[in-house]
């Protein structure tokens, strides 16, 4: 397991605890590989995130108030293209440093704002995929139960729930929630689950909005790439 022994770097107000994954979890909103989705349409009164952009992976909460601090609204967000800097990723008023490598794809499911595909390294099992999501106000559901129902998508050999390693972070004021596992995956609406996979999966609360991270494939490139998503975490700052 690659969970229990790893800390993500320059912490600040840590907390982390280990927990065991009960078997049935309540479907809420989030990101995720694959489509971890299986979250019910939302509604067609929710406002897009912008124009001609994917919607956020996860089911929607009730509408949140409209933005009264013109910088939170969303109007002058953008998100990342294939045409942008390679070393940057910009999604949801927030810019993430990122390697060139992991190469920006067009989201192929619904509730995904930015993906990106991230290469294999020799021996590691494959290439994994890094999903952002964008969520106003409350929308996406509760923070803490997107991260156990991320979890609860991994099982051991033998179908048993997997302990997650859960914690928080702060970075320049944001508060950041993540969550580590690995084991079988099998995502929403997937026809059986892959086996040697991980996950490393972060939630951060901005002023007005979440933006929801999620790095998921074969464990190796899992792995791999921690350091590089942990980086990246870090130095998240605000767009302009």
């Amino acid at each position: 397991m690659m969970l229990s022994h790893k800390k993500v770097r320059r912490m600040s107000a840590l907390r982390w605890k280990t927990i065991p994954m009960l078997g049935a979890l309540l479907v809420i909103g989030g990101c995720g590989s694959n489509d971890d989705a299986g979250a019910p349409k939302p509604p067609s009164s929710s406002p897009p995130v912008a124009a001609n952009r994917p919607p956020a992976e996860g089911p929607p909460a009730p509408e949140a108030p409209p933005a009264t601090n013109p910088a939170n609204s969303g109007s002058e967000w953008t998100v990342s293209t294939a045409s942008s800097d390679a070393k940057v990723a910009e999604v949801g008023g927030l810019v993430f440093p990122k390697p060139a490598s992991w190469k920006w794809s067009k989201p192929r499911m619904r509730f995904r704002t930015l993906q990106y595909d991230v290469p294999s390294k020799p021996g590691s099992g494959g290439s994994a995929e890094i999903v952002f999501s964008l969520f106003r106000g409350t929308d996406g559901g509760p923070t803490d139960m997107n991260i156990e129902r991320w979890a609860g998508q991994f099982r051991g050999a033998d179908g048993s729930p997997v302990e997650a390693t859960i914690g928080t972070k702060e970075i320049g004021g944001l508060t950041v929630t993540l969550v580590e596992t690995a084991g079988s995956y099998q995502s929403m609406g997937a026809a059986a689950p892959r086996t040697g996979q991980a996950q490393i999966g972060a939630i951060i609360e901005a002023p007005g909005r979440r933006v929801f991270v999620r790095l998921v494939g074969p464990e190796g490139t899992v792995v791999a790439t921690r350091e590089a998503f942990n980086a990246m975490l870090d130095g998240v700052m605000p767009a302009g």
